[in-house]
């Protein structure tokens, strides 16, 4: 691949599995929960929101690996964009969980060296393991585990190919 070419999530696509990720967790859940004689009717109440909020969060989650900046534009209600320079990038790392694991599926984390938001942020940030940027962290869940594979060895070339410039250190 070329230097300048723009790699988009057209390229590298979130799976439709990872929208339906949840809602099928909640019905297990509720399966097992009911075996056991139990009912939990918020996790039914859940479900339809689910079915409709995660659609919604993938087709406005947009990234972009530009020449020297990863962008990321994200937001149903409130709409934001991020421009990451690949020399404050601190860490490119995949993660799976069981459900992953499972489906062949794979989440990239990108981390940068801010503290954005202080100890808010920081419940936020445990609290919140979905799609985009928050605080310091942008996840791009629901990646096929080769693909995530080939973007995340894709970043880290672009980190090599643009260090960190004193205009953009803030020095």
């Amino acid at each position: 691949m070329e230097n300048n070419m723009v790699i988009t999530e057209r390229d590298y696509p979130i799976t439709k599995l990872w929208m339906f990720k949840a809602p099928i967790i909640i019905v297990l859940m509720n399966i097992v929960a009911l075996f056991f004689g139990y009912y939990f009717p918020y996790l039914v109440l859940a479900l339809p929101v689910m079915l409709i909020a995660n659609p919604l969060i993938r087709n406005r989650f947009h990234y972009s690996l530009e020449e020297k900046f990863l962008i990321v534009r994200q937001g149903v209600i409130s709409k934001k964009q991020r421009n990451l320079p690949y020399g404050v990038i601190q860490n490119v790392f995949l993660k799976q969980d069981l459900f992953d694991r499972i489906f062949g599926l794979a989440t990239l984390r990108i981390e940068n060296a801010s503290q954005a938001g202080g100890a808010r942020d920081i419940r936020m940030r445990q609290a919140q393991e979905g799609v985009g940027a928050s605080g310091n962290k942008i996840n791009i869940p629901g990646l096929k585990k080769q693909s995530a594979e080939e973007l995340k060895n894709l970043i880290l070339k672009k980190i090599k190919e643009n260090p960190i410039e004193d205009s953009q250190s803030g020095l």
